[in-house]
């Protein structure tokens, strides 16, 4: 009997074998691809482009290299999206990944050069001015390094992922997807699969006993928490030691059902983070994770916690809605009955649009991130800011030799001065390693001579989030703050140097002004008013301008998001306002077609900012169609596109102030 059933066993495998040859090689990647499977799927791609070499398709290569770029390899994705960018067709935004990979790799010069390019051709795409900022930055701080030394933790570094370490008593707690099975306890499971996205094991907790300067022992956290089959980390604790509050990847598999049907259609899904509890029972052992009330992995992830020094104030990073865009930094607070309040944004003075992420906080309670949205070095930098809640000073980017071109994340800091943090910067045991710091020196040394100029304006409300762009004519550099309304940024500047300060609006700069230090004296202050005043009154009409949809439709593209969050932001501040959006196309099709596409277009935005907490009695909609053109576009009339996308335009008319 146990003969037959291995038979058929081997029978059913070749059947499922002789199945998935059937499967063209490029039909294999790309279902590892949309399951975001991307190592497995590179290795795939890659046999594809080296079989065709330059009759490569622009579809293939694309995803090879991103592929590439998902599980942070640098190297490969710079060679790919170098050959990809030969190709006409390569997709837009494939040169502003290549940037960023490049940047990277500490090619400064170069990853300049290819952010500029990608400007000229995009120039109302969000975050580049702030990359281009980051490479200015990034050579200036490596000819200056901070004088500290960090130290490579080699007893806990693996040849594969290590991060995650806060100290814990008796040692250190950290995370790592090296799989020790036999370091776990009776009761720990584990996947025995490979996380698909890297080909590497799931993350599970460790601890270490960091006591003595030789080897360190390491062993299973707690087999309640890596009971979970998906990644496990990072851990943070209450003062007391008692509670930790862990991330785990949606244990419960709420992910959606694979469905076959005829033809053949497949559903795929993917796992989101969630915050889970645990607490030391009589025994002094973990008990089993409890979840976090705002938990939603049907809808967002929500992980990375970090405690204020009284307990009292929990901070994660999420991207659930409501947020300055990507992943943002959010909080709760303990209520008098122990439970926690709902989650609160901490606002544009840390988040951007781009990622934030890692936090933790100080023995003194400083914020410490990393976040890809401000002026960096790589892709993750790490941050400092001072404050709570929602109120916070301008982040401070810690420098190198904290940061470096790669990623860099995950800054746990103690009262004798020292630390952790994770890096994934060349000279390492593998992909991120944990390294130490010792004696921390003030990281802000200000240059002498210099000077404190507070910047005091009213920032007007249409250009919240927008860059602030602050450029030294001497050394040719600058930094791009976050133009939040009220702001004050003060900065420490130079003598003898001349500034300029550039606003933009939606990636285009609209204004600039120069000031210069030459003469000035210690205690002096310079006040400049950052403002572009916008004053609104009923019968006021105004275009939302490089609000695009695609061509056809109608759905919110993440760049028109921008746009109308902006116009949110203006609704909030003028809480009696009511307006309407009028949408229109431009002169080609029918009249009749282009009047209920532009009706579509109208309420579609009009949805969005309903979905933002805008209330639906303050916003109407409408459709032009093509009439009331703006320039001479008739139909009949030879027009190139962007002729043409003048008239392709929402106004939004004042109705009450």
């Amino acid at each position: 009997m146990r003969r037959i059933l291995i038979l058929l066993s081997l029978f059913f495998m070749s059947q499922i074998a002789g199945a998935q040859e059937q499967k063209t090689l490029l039909a294999q990647a790309d279902i590892l691809y949309d399951k975001f499977e991307y190592a497995r799927a590179a290795s795939m791609y890659k046999r594809i482009a080296e079989k065709k070499k330059d009759k490569t398709p622009t579809a293939v290569l694309a995803r090879l290299a991103d592929c590439y770029s998902a599980t942070d390899d640098y190297k490969d994705a710079v060679e790919w999206y170098g050959k990809l960018l030969t190709h006409s067709d390569a997709p837009a935004e494939s040169r502003f990944y290549y940037a960023d990979a490049l940047k990277s790799l500490g090619r400064y010069e170069e990853a300049k050069a290819a952010y500029q390019q990608y400007a000229q051709a995009n120039p109302n795409a969000p975050g580049v001015q702030v990359r281009i900022a980051g490479c200015d930055s990034a050579v200036n701080w490596m000819q200056h390094p901070l004088d500290i030394s960090i130290h490579n933790e080699a007893r806990l570094n693996s040849s594969h992922s290590d991060w995650g370490a806060t100290r814990f008593p008796g040692g250190v707690v950290f995370m790592s997807d090296t799989l020790l099975k036999d370091r776990l306890k009776p009761g720990s499971r584990f996947n025995r699969n490979d996380y698909g996205r890297t080909r590497r094991a799931f993350y599970n907790l460790y601890s270490a006993d960091t006591s003595n300067n030789g080897a360190v022992y390491l062993d299973d956290f707690s087999p309640a928490l890596n009971h979970s089959r998906y990644h496990v980390g990072p851990i943070a604790f209450d003062k007391s030691f008692n509670t930790g509050y862990v991330t785990l990847t949606d244990p419960d598999k709420k992910i959606p059902v694979v469905k076959m049907k005829k033809p053949c259609k497949i559903t795929y899904g993917y796992r989101r983070l969630e915050l889970y509890t645990t607490t030391k029972d009589a025994n002094h052992q973990w008990t089993a994770p409890q979840p976090f009330p705002y938990n939603k992995p049907g809808e967002y992830s929500l992980g990375h916690a970090a405690l204020s020094p009284d307990d009292n104030i929990l901070y994660f990073a999420s991207d659930m809605p409501g947020g300055q865009g990507g992943t943002d930094i959010w909080y709760c607070e303990r209520q008098a009955d122990g439970k926690w309040s709902a989650p609160v944004n901490c606002g544009p003075s840390i988040n951007t649009a781009d990622d934030e992420e890692f936090p933790t906080i100080g023995p003194e309670g400083t914020l410490y991130f990393s976040s890809t949205g401000w002026p960096g070095m790589g892709g993750f930098d790490m941050f400092r800011s001072t404050g709570s809640k929602s109120q916070w000073s301008a982040p401070q980017n810690l420098r190198y030799p904290y940061n470096s071109p790669g990623d860099d994340f995950y800054f746990t800091t103690y009262t004798d001065g020292g630390g952790y943090f994770a890096s994934n910067r060349p000279g390492g045991f593998g992909g991120d390693d944990i390294y130490s710091v010792h004696e921390m020196p003030l990281l802000y040394r200000p240059e002498t001579p210099g000077l404190t100029i507070p910047f005091v304006g009213k920032v007007c409300t249409p250009l919240r989030g927008q860059c602030v762009y602050l450029y030294n004519k001497q050394r040719d550099m600058g930094w791009c703050f976050s133009g939040d309304t009220d702001r004050n940024i003060q900065l420490t500047l130079e003598k003898e140097t001349d500034y300029v300060i550039r606003i933009h609006e939606n990636g285009r700069r609209v204004d600039s002004l120069t000031f210069t230090t030459r003469g000035m004296k210690d205690g002096e202050t310079v006040f400049k008013d950052i403002c572009i005043e916008k004053q609104l009154h009923t019968g006021d009409k105004f275009i939302l301008q490089n609000l695009n949809y695609d061509y056809n439709k109608w759905n919110i593209r993440p760049d028109a998001a921008l746009i109308l969050d902006s116009l949110a932001n203006t609704l909030r501040a003028h809480p009696s306002m009511r307006v309407r959006l009028v949408a229109y196309t431009d002169s080609r099709g029918s009249a009749a077609y282009n009047l209920q596409l532009s009706r579509k277009r109208a309420a579609a935005a009009v949805q969005y900012l309903i979905s933002q907490g805008i209330d639906k009695r303050r916003i109407s909609s409408a459709g032009g169609g093509d009439m009331h053109l703006l320039n001479h576009c008739k139909k009949g009339v030879k027009c190139t596109d962007a002729e043409h996308e003048v008239n392709r335009r929402t106004e939004v008319e004042i109705l009450h102030e």
